[in-house]
């Protein structure tokens, strides 16, 4: 009796295996190759049927790939660079971890195949929490979370930080300024956005240059210099301290003398200031219907700053003259207007106390006109040649040459009367001599020239 039940019971147990081994066979690997592909990873890495030290060999050297690269956190327009080496990894637990609880037995061979993404057990590392809280405008905590679980998958993508509320920074407008933007402007839409509402930090430092990287490259120098003058301008506006502004060198179209500023990659020229305010600044930019609205906003407005700009002196504009052989006798064409150079000194009130800002000189813009250098002909007055021949001529057949006397004795009579003319008129200028001799001073005499001639 015994005997049938045992094999009443191994009949059962043997149906049983069966009905759960026949649907895993069905659906096994060998015939479904979506199964085929999945596989175990650690930190995005493929195990496969890695184990013991030459799992924790290969978890290894995976990390010391990725220690060759550093984390990039941006978000409300800041970013940081957080330094890959700043992490520690726990490779034993992790390994340790895997085999014990999620590695199949080998005597598992009818259940369902599970595939596990595990991330590596990394050790918490207040450098990179401290890093990440320096940003105001950032939840230090979440953001904090995002970064760790990147590096636990050794994850090299940039990571977006969690932004706080920026409406609670922007309860009063220190700054506005609008200005249209100047013709030939290329990429002032790209420069925007990458400034767009960046918040800076009290006691940090604001650099052109950092903040818009490689996004510079998509702009020409004349949209560069028209953005940089607006934030320029409105940094003077914020209790700040101007670290480094370089001058146009002459008169923009936008904003006030004094008030414009060049940034330069390619010649290292940068605009830097720093807010040594107790509260963090919202700088936020808009470009609508061809203008450029620049705004400043903080949690409250610590004092009052004024912005004065003095015209010093006014310098005029030269003419230069340039000639061509182009333009026609006479002609003339002005090829550049002139314009008044300037000399502008920039002050700015804080607390009551003036400060001196900048001194900047524009100079003057040259007329340049362009004259006709080809000269007008001048004709030379023709010789009326004498009939009277040069030879005398025999007409009377004597053999030797006659003479007009006629001629001849006009000839003598206008000698005659030209010397007596002469005379005449030596006579009358020694008469005048000797009588303006009596006013002459002692000594004095007119020579024969009627020069006045003094001892």
């Amino acid at each position: 009796m015994r005997i049938v039940f045992r094999s009443i019971v191994l009949f059962a147990v043997m149906v049983i295996l069966i009905a759960i081994w026949v649907p895993h066979f069905i659906a096994s690997p060998n015939n479904s190759s979506d199964e085929s592909s999945k596989k175990d990873t650690i930190g995005g890495i493929e195990v496969g049927n890695l184990k013991g030290e030459e799992l924790k060999e290969t978890l290894n050297n995976a990390v010391n790939d990725w220690y060759s690269q550093n984390l990039i956190v941006k978000g409300g327009g800041n970013s940081i660079e957080v330094s890959s080496s700043s992490y520690q990894f726990d490779i034993e637990s992790t390994v340790n971890n895997y085999e014990e609880n999620y590695r199949k037995p080998w005597y598992v061979f009818w259940g369902d195949e599970t595939v596990v993404h595990l991330p590596l057990n990394i050790l918490p590392s207040e450098i990179v929490k401290n890093e990440i809280s320096n940003v105001a405008t950032w939840d230090t905590d979440l953001t904090y979370e995002k970064v760790q679980l990147n590096a636990s998958y050794l994850k090299t993508d940039e990571i977006e930080a969690v932004v706080n509320d920026l409406s609670v920074l922007e309860n009063d407008r220190i700054s506005l300024s609008v200005e249209e933007i100047p013709e030939g402007s290329m990429g002032v839409n790209e420069l925007v956005l990458a400034l767009h509402d960046t918040v800076i930090d009290p006691e940090t430092t604001f650099s052109l240059l950092e903040k818009l990287g490689e996004t510079i490259n998509l702009a020409n120098q004349k949209a560069i210099n028209f953005v940089a003058s607006n934030i320029y301008s409105a940094a003077l506006n914020i209790n700040g301290e101007i670290l480094e502004r370089h001058s146009q060198n002459e008169i923009p179209s936008y904003l006030k003398p004094g008030l414009e500023a060049k940034v330069d990659a390619l010649g290292n020229k940068d605009l830097k200031f720093s807010n040594t305010s107790s509260n963090p600044v919202v700088l936020k930019l808009l470009v609508n219907d061809g203008k450029l609205q620049t705004e400043v906003y903080s949690p409250a407005k610590e004092t009052e700053v004024d912005v004065t700009v003095s015209k010093d002196e006014k310098i005029q504009p030269r003419t230069i003259k340039r000639y061509s052989e182009e333009l026609a006798i006479g002609r003339q064409e002005e090829v550049q207007k002139g314009a008044e150079g300037l000399r502008v000194t920039v002050y700015r009130t804080v607390y009551g106390e003036q400060q001196l800002v900048s001194r900047d000189y524009y100079p003057p813009v040259n007329r340049v006109i362009v004259e006709s250098s080809q000269q007008p002909e001048i004709r030379e007055t023709a010789v009326v040649e004498s009939n009277t021949p040069s030879d005398p001529i025999d007409l009377d057949g004597d053999g030797l040459p006659d003479i007009d006397e006629s001629r001849e004795s006009s000839s003598s009579d206008n000698q005659k009367g030209n010397l007596q003319h002469t005379n005449a008129n030596e006579s009358i200028g020694e008469q005048n001599q000797d009588e303006s001799d009596d006013n002459l001073p002692p000594g004095s005499y007119y020579d024969k020239g009627g020069n006045l001639i003094t001892s």
